[in-house]
């Protein structure tokens, strides 16, 4: 059985990532109250056993929204919360996230109300239910960031999530290359800058291009700097990330960073992503800032 738990902040396309699932597929339950879970996943389990007698190659798909009110009128998500899955099942509990100045946006554009607000400040709305939503972003296994995203880059990005099933189930690596001026990503573990190596923004016919494309690979990856950092990456992998396992840890979040976002951290994402998926690793890869204007970076 595949089970898929979607759940995170209001407005950052909870709703959205629960229609695409049902297009791929997923029996869909939207706001469960968390202690009706244990049931349910109870029941789907019987069935498949049911479904395994007459057809063996036939699985059960289920995805379920929980967001803040569920935990508001059903109670707050307990610490025995992941063993409630049934032994054999995969399961994924996605974390749905985008920034304040996005989910204010949205709120304006639907003229919708946000479950906290009431008559009061919808900021401080945000920020109540950030906190309140704290816990159980902590034991998700992937964090979504819609801020910079459109429907279809959701549905292709839950779509490689899917069907990308060669992996360790151990641990989730999440890589997402960033432009520093565009600040940090608040969820990673580990933050790369790949600032040190030359820059082509500086050359006029690569400025426009971004490190997805092969002329701008091809002026990276020829420098030795470029070479020593990756295997200095490597060898640190190799190290670190069983010992990430040993301790219990199911995801990691990598943030590679370079001025703009544009170039040097989108081609070291993408080396670093070959590197761990040699490694065995489950890799998912996102360029949050590679769409951004080039102009005036540095």
């Amino acid at each position: 059985m595949e089970i898929i738990v979607v759940t995170g902040m209001s407005g950052a396309g909870k709703s959205s990532a629960m229609r695409h699932l049902e297009d791929m597929g997923y029996f869909c339950i939207d706001n469960l109250p968390p202690k009706l879970l244990p049931g349910l996943l109870q029941a789907f389990a019987e069935t498949e056993k049911e479904m395994d007698i007459l057809d063996s190659n036939r699985q059960q798909k289920l995805a379920v929204g929980i967001d803040v009110r569920s935990l508001m009128h059903f109670g707050a998500i307990s610490s025995d919360f992941l063993q409630i899955f049934p032994e054999g099942s995969n399961h994924t509990i996605i974390f749905m996230e985008a920034s304040n100045q996005t989910l204010v946006s949205r709120y304006k554009q639907s003229r919708r109300n946000h479950p906290l607000a009431g008559s009061g400040n919808l900021m401080n709305a945000i920020e109540q239910e950030r906190e309140k939503l704290r816990d159980l972003k902590g034991i998700s296994d992937l964090t979504i960031d819609t801020t910079e995203m459109s429907q279809y880059e959701l549905k292709d990005f839950l779509f490689d999530l899917i069907t990308h099933t060669d992996y360790v189930k151990s641990m989730t690596i999440f890589i997402q290359s960033f432009g520093f001026k565009y600040g940090i990503p608040l969820d990673s573990d580990l933050v790369f800058d790949v600032r040190f190596l030359p820059n082509p923004f500086y050359i006029d016919e690569l400025r426009d291009h971004s490190g997805l494309e092969e002329n701008v690979s091809q002026y990276i990856m020829q420098f030795s700097e470029t070479d020593t950092f990756l295997q200095i990456c490597q060898n640190f992998f190799e190290f670190s990330l069983p010992l990430y396992q040993k301790e219990g840890k199911v995801r990691l979040t990598l943030g590679v960073g370079c001025t703009g976002g544009r170039h040097r951290s989108v081609r070291i994402a993408e080396e670093i992503g070959k590197l761990l998926s040699d490694l065995d690793y489950q890799i998912f890869i996102d360029h949050r800032d590679i769409k951004r204007d080039p102009v005036g970076g540095l």
